[in-house]
């Protein structure tokens, strides 16, 4: 009865909190599903032109599907590819988001600032 009651508040608040269309309950539920992202370094200063790579950890170790999809915002001011690979191509301040592809409710985010190097004028 204890895990009926889980798991319809579970489906409740997953349903209250919007989750996407790709989000599977079971996988949620699964004690070997994802249960967290972290993103290292959490935080980065680069200047323009340079690069950065990310990593993403998705725990427990054993959780399968333990990959992620990578995106930039503001994306004028750095692109990251699909290894996290961060290039810098303005100055300013960028968040690096992390988000987990087997149960995309899980993300981290990393911030990344962006200096104009020295020897460029501003």
């Amino acid at each position: 009865m204890r895990k009926i009651r889980f798991g319809a508040l579970a489906v409740a608040c997953l349903l209250a909190a919007g989750c996407p269309s790709a989000c599977d309950v079971k996988k949620l539920l699964s004690p070997s599903g994802v249960q967290s992202v972290t993103i290292a370094p959490a935080a980065a200063q680069i200047s323009v032109g340079q690069t950065q790579q990310f990593t993403a950890t998705v725990r427990p170790d054993s959780a399968s599907g333990d990959g992620v999809t990578w995106s930039v915002t503001p994306s004028t001011m750095a692109t990251i590819d699909a290894k996290g690979m961060l290039t810098a191509l303005a100055a300013g301040q960028a968040v690096v988001t992390a988000t987990t592809v087997a149960t995309p409710v899980h993300s981290a985010e990393a911030s990344a600032t962006i200096s104009v190097p020295a020897s460029q004028p501003q």
